[in-house]
């Protein structure tokens, strides 16, 4: 079960990928200086933008299927090594420029998603699911802080606030995950449906894709990605070991498991500072 999760954390990394790159492409081509749900109705009218989102719900239901098959630090190591590849179609379909730093960050993402997948080879994906309240209380937290965020004109910073909301769908993707992976869909679906999770997750997900549109907007892909994948990542480790009471690896699993983790920020970090820009 852990290696199909793992699959499904790499197609949802490089199917994010491939979407942030047809978003960056047609932002830019997009109405000038639009934002908001002006920009959301430019872009809504343009099929290639359609496509991305096409490939973000292909994403986002492996990442369903990957946080219920795997732990939470595999998925989302794994996924952030999916999301390297959207360096290379950053430079080659974007014109984004990229060197020594990016490629130090591809390697360093690859080495630490394997790090981590190998120091929780045991590990179950599926746990008891979250009070309503609990719920809740998690999109209340994120909207606060991404909401705080959002008022910055920097590329990065909009990233991160999106990779904010992200911790959130990503909780609540779990959710989704795990009452199919529990009861299967005939049972799953409806019990789901009586719980606030696939709405706040339609919610804060239609708001993450807008301010990711305006970062794109300020910032090289990989940086806005890589920014995102930082937060998300990480809060989602941490949400783990704090909702789903995920078991911290120990001995040498815990070196791995640590060494990883670092490995793997310490890729993003480098993506994202080797792009970065301001747009005028």
């Amino acid at each position: 079960m852990l290696i199909v999760g793992s699959l499904l954390a790499l197609v949802c990394g490089l199917a994010y990928s491939a979407a942030a790159a047809l978003e960056k492409r047609e932002v830019l081509r997009a109405m000038p200086g639009a934002r908001g749900l002006g920009l959301l109705a430019a872009l809504i009218r343009r099929r290639w933008w359609l496509l991305a989102m096409a490939l973000s719900v292909l994403a986002w239901a492996a990442e369903a299927g990957a946080l219920a098959l795997a732990a939470i630090p595999v998925v989302t190591s794994l996924r952030s090594l999916g999301r390297g590849g959207l360096v290379l179609a950053g430079h080659r379909w974007l014109g984004e420029r990229f060197g020594r730093f990016e490629l130090i960050g591809v390697v360093l993402l690859a080495i630490g998603g394997i790090l981590v997948a190998s120091s929780v080879i045991s590990s179950s994906g599926v746990a008891p699911p979250l009070s309503d309240l609990d719920q809740i209380l998690v999109a209340v937290a994120a909207s606060l802080i991404a909401g705080a965020l959002s008022f910055s004109r920097n590329g990065l910073v909009l990233g991160s606030a999106g990779g904010v909301l992200f911790v959130a769908t990503g909780v609540f993707t779990k959710e989704i995950g795990d009452w199919i992976a529990r009861d299967g869909l005939g049972s799953g679906v409806p019990a789901l449906l009586s719980t606030p999770a696939p709405y706040l997750a339609i919610a804060i997900g239609v708001w993450s894709i807008a301010l990711l549109q305006h970062a794109f907007a300020r910032a090289n892909a990989a940086s806005v990605a890589s920014a995102n994948t930082v937060v998300s990542a990480n809060g989602l480790i941490i949400a783990g070991l704090i909702l789903y009471k995920e078991r911290l690896a120990t001995g040498s699993d815990l070196i791995l498991l640590v060494v990883g983790l670092l490995l793997s920020a310490l890729g993003a970090v480098a993506l994202a500072t080797a792009g970065s820009y301001e747009a005028s």
